[in-house]
């Protein structure tokens, strides 16, 4: 890149003068380059990834050994690959540049089945569908309403978002009657809220909820 010291712009080309003023132009210096390498970039994205999954298998084979030649009565083990199966894929939704959507759901409810499985290895206390199952519900509702701040023009997207939200908060009170939570106050909160949070987006949104909802149901 040249500049013309005379008429002060900068020329793109390789020619020695300049096409206003004709004076000899100035080398600035710079590189003719001018976007970034974003090819190296994703090959070291996903050099690093594979290397991360190589070391998690490793790592893995390692801890299952452990486990059976020391405590074959608890297979806490599996806790532990369960949780590498979480982070494994938390990490591939993030270098693959998935939507938020998707990081969240799988974010949220991955990390609830987590707990249920560590639950049901370390016997079954309960406290996984008792709380960690309504909190999930909790953390998604106030997703919804960080996102509607963030992308306030476009907030009607998460009304199906926040509609699913508020099924699984419906599949809580549903557990509640049929004995699988034995602690039913955090879990019809969770639903509540839910509704609550969806029925606000309805009526105060007004006509742009009842398009979108027309739009996504085709009614």
């Amino acid at each position: 890149m040249s500049r013309c010291s005379h008429c002060g712009v900068e020329i793109l080309d390789d020619t020695e003068h300049c096409p206003l003023c004709h004076n000899v132009l100035e080398n600035t210096g710079r590189g003719r380059m001018t976007y970034p390498n974003v090819l190296h970039k994703i090959k070291t994205i996903n050099f690093l990834f594979r290397l991360f999954l190589f070391l998690a298998i490793i790592l893995a084979v390692a801890v299952v050994a452990a486990n059976f030649v020391y405590h074959p009565e608890t297979w806490w083990s599996v806790i532990f690959i369960a949780a590498e199966v979480y982070g494994i894929i938390m990490l591939y939704l993030f270098t693959k540049d998935t939507g938020y959507r998707i990081r969240i759901i799988v974010g949220i409810f991955g990390f609830l089945l987590f707990d249920i499985l560590a639950d049901r290895i370390t016997g079954y206390a309960g406290w996984s569908v008792n709380y960690m199952f309504p909190t999930a519900i909790l953390l998604a509702n106030l997703a919804v309403l960080l996102l509607m701040l963030i992308n306030r023009r476009n907030w009607q997207s998460y009304l199906l978002f926040q509609l699913g939200v508020v099924l699984f908060g419906l599949a809580g009170v549903l557990f509640v009657f049929l004995g699988w939570i034995t602690s039913p106050v955090l879990s019809e909160i969770a639903c509540s809220i839910s509704i609550l949070v969806f029925l606000g987006m309805v009526i105060l949104g007004g006509r742009t909820a009842r398009s979108e909802l027309k739009r996504r149901f085709h009614i």
